[in-house]
């Protein structure tokens, strides 16, 4: 019997983290991506429950650890940047492995390079291009891409996001996305003398949060959240995004002006509305 091909859509975490299972038990996997390259950007991923022993089954457990951001644990801080409680890192899974860090606590963009590169060899990966049409007979599904021919597989998985444009097709309109009423940015800025290796957490008021966090890069992850009536920020320009956050944040205390200073040079703002 052929082996079965499968299609999958995303090349972020869940799609290489797939698509390895998948060759694993003999099926033909393809991985499709539709930006040019892998996107390294993003915040932590905490590796913990089922997603540890998946990680320890694919033999990648010491690898993610060896890529750890080293955080420490969060520390709750007040406008002065004063610790008012504090929780460490606790190891293993269970009671004693559910604090806020993570034994394995790795940045996603370092998760997925290691997903990829422990596939790629096996795994033909296709950047820079999308599905734009579906059609499945019950037996086969015949896929349309945006650069290429139309192609049969078995099986076709979504897994690029919450606004999976491959879902949209297959289902139109049975997405159910439902904002939570929480914005958030996340973006890279420079370390400086002030960091450390903890998670810091600062909540401004009026529902506004101010987080910084360590990674392995030399620099500092960044995250505001703020309460929102709406999802229509998030549908908004990076412009118009990153000046509403100089409205909700400005003198918002904390480290805040340093992080609104970062947002213009950030090479990897990303905005969404908590869905």
């Amino acid at each position: 019997m052929a082996s079965r091909r499968v299609l999958i859509t995303g090349a972020g975490i869940a799609g290489p983290a797939l698509a390895y299972w998948l060759d694993r038990f003999g099926m033909e996997p393809t991985v499709l991506e539709r930006a040019p390259e892998l996107r390294l950007g993003g915040q932590n991923v905490d590796v913990r429950g089922a997603g540890r022993v998946v990680i320890a089954r694919t033999g990648l457990e010491e690898a993610v650890r060896a890529a750890g951001t080293g955080e420490l644990g969060l520390a709750f801080v007040d406008g002065s940047g004063a610790v008012q409680a504090e929780f460490p890192v606790t190891s293993g899974d269970g009671a004693a492995g559910d604090g806020p860090t993570a034994e394995l606590e790795i940045l996603r963009g370092d998760l997925g390079q290691i997903l990829f590169e422990h596939t790629a060899d096996r795994v033909p990966y296709r950047f820079g291009d999308q599905v734009v049409a579906l059609d499945d007979d019950g037996r086969r599904v015949r896929v349309g891409v945006e650069h290429g021919p139309e192609e049969e597989f078995d099986l076709v998985v979504a897994a690029d996001g919450v606004r999976s444009g491959t879902r949209e097709i297959a289902m139109p309109g049975q997405a159910d996305i439902r904002f939570l009423g929480l914005c958030t940015a996340y973006f890279t800025i420079p370390r400086d003398d002030t960091d450390t290796d903890w998670w810091r957490w600062y909540a401004a008021g009026e529902g506004r949060t101010i987080t910084l966090r360590p990674d392995r890069h030399g620099t500092t992850r960044a995250l505001l959240s703020f309460l929102s009536p709406s999802a229509a920020p998030a549908r908004t320009s990076l412009a118009a995004q990153q000046e509403l956050l100089r409205a909700e944040f400005t003198g918002a205390g904390w480290q805040a002006d340093r992080v609104l200073d970062g947002l213009g040079s950030a090479p990897d703002f990303y905005f969404e509305a908590i869905s």
